[in-house]
């Protein structure tokens, strides 16, 4: 093996438990960010402390010999040089409704601009939009503010009164909050620390949506998130939309619409929903992003996969080497196992709600389809999976999208 190798196994051979699980930790760390982007480690640390939560709610002790972030490396190393996943688990059936897609490519850069934090950087990233309509921005630099940040605009080219809240920009972020306590909502359950957010949002912004519903009768409600923000936003859907909400009438004509943007999993089971919900919300997921995929669920699948490594006869100087590509290895490394059905309640999953569309590319296009929620049930461990998150992709998607068919005959997108 290199030096690298010999001196991150050497620690691990001789010094203490905390200090050899640190340098081989460190060491796969340094090659992920090397292999698959600044950035990889962050976030697979993340899955990682939530591997460790599975883990003891499955086991109820820590019952692991290597570091999940070795194991995990190694997994995401396989998974890169076999190419398991050439694109993500679709139906396969294009999604070809032209006004929600042409919605969608427009309300991604609105998506985007919640990252900004003034009237006036928000009218110029979003294009078309004049700073007198953007009628409010929460603070986003004010600490003591714990509300999610949001903005309200009016959006003259679809008429639509646009309530727009911002998200977590990195995967990292976003999976720190991934997982959560649930709480009853509707008969089912919901993501906690979201639905708190989105009754944050609803109690901040409702009296100014109801007066500008009021000034603009005519208008329909879009409610647009990414990442964390986009769970909120299917979640302040329905608080604002249930039955005497304020927008129960509105959404009853089909005025209200929800588009999210990479959303993590907020609620189970999806049955107990009403319809409306599902036939309001569009959630775009794009290509291998592990943040909608990630719940208690997909996560205790890949510890049963994680395990399954961990208990192979490799030493952590093969494991290393296998990682840095110094050396090769004989064992199929999965990246999900299914859990022992006595076992499966006690994960427990959410799921994205409404229409879930995927957009991928493939043979140099790119493509929207249909997603059924048992296609998200696990992580698709791929080089992509941690900056596949950001919301550029979706923006560079519906650009691209938009040219391969402005030539088309029935263009969805010009």
């Amino acid at each position: 093996q290199p030096p690298a190798v010999r001196r991150a196994a050497a620690v691990a051979m001789g010094g203490t438990c905390c200090a050899s699980e640190g340098a081989l930790a460190q060491f796969a760390k340094s090659h992920l960010d090397e292999r698959f982007g600044i950035g990889t480690s962050d976030a697979l640390q993340r899955i990682v402390e939530l591997v460790v939560q599975a883990e003891l709610k499955i086991q109820g002790r820590r019952m692991t010999s290597h570091p999940f972030i070795v194991n995990l490396g190694m997994m995401l190393r396989q998974s890169e040089m076999e190419k398991r996943y050439t694109k993500p688990i679709t139906s396969g059936v294009a999604f070809q409704e032209a006004k929600i897609l042409r919605k969608a490519a427009r309300y991604a850069r609105y998506a985007a601009a919640a990252y900004q934090n003034d009237k006036k950087s928000i009218s110029s990233y979003v294009g078309n939009l004049r700073t007198e309509d953007i009628r409010h921005v929460t603070d986003n630099n004010n600490t003591l503010v714990m509300t999610p940040g949001y903005f309200v605009a009016i959006d003259t080219e679809f008429d639509d009164i646009v309530l727009t809240i911002r998200g977590a920009g990195r995967a990292a972020e976003a999976l720190a909050d991934a997982v959560s306590p649930k709480e009853p909502l509707l008969g089912g359950s919901a993501h906690a620390s979201l639905l708190e957010g989105a009754r944050q949002v609803v109690d901040s912004s409702v009296k100014l949506l109801m007066r500008l519903s009021q000034e603009f009768p005519r208008k329909s409600i879009a409610i647009v998130g990414h990442s964390l923000g986009a769970g909120i936003a299917s979640l302040v859907t329905v608080l604002l939309s249930s039955e005497g909400a304020p927008f129960a009438k509105l959404m009853a004509t089909g005025k209200v619409k929800c588009f999210a943007f990479a959303p993590p999993p907020v609620f189970e089971p999806l049955w107990a929903l009403p319809a409306w919900v599902h036939g309001c919300t569009y959630s775009f997921v794009y290509n291998m992003d592990c943040v909608p995929r990630t719940c208690m669920g997909t996560v205790s699948k890949l510890y049963m996969a994680l395990k399954h490594v961990d208990g192979l006869p490799l030493a952590p100087e093969r494991r290393l080497a296998y990682i840095s590509g110094e050396c090769q290895i004989d064992y199929v490394l999965p990246d999900y196992r299914e859990l022992p059905a006595n076992l499966g309640s006690a994960a427990g999953s959410l799921f994205v709600v409404g229409t879930i569309l995927a957009l991928y590319r493939e043979g140099g296009q790119v493509r929207c389809e249909a997603v059924a929620p048992h296609m998200m049930d696990r992580l698709l461990l791929h080089p992509d999976m941690v900056h596949d998150h950001a919301v550029c992709c979706f923006e560079e998607a519906f650009e691209d999208l938009r040219l391969q068919v402005s030539d088309a005959e029935g263009c969805v997108l010009s």
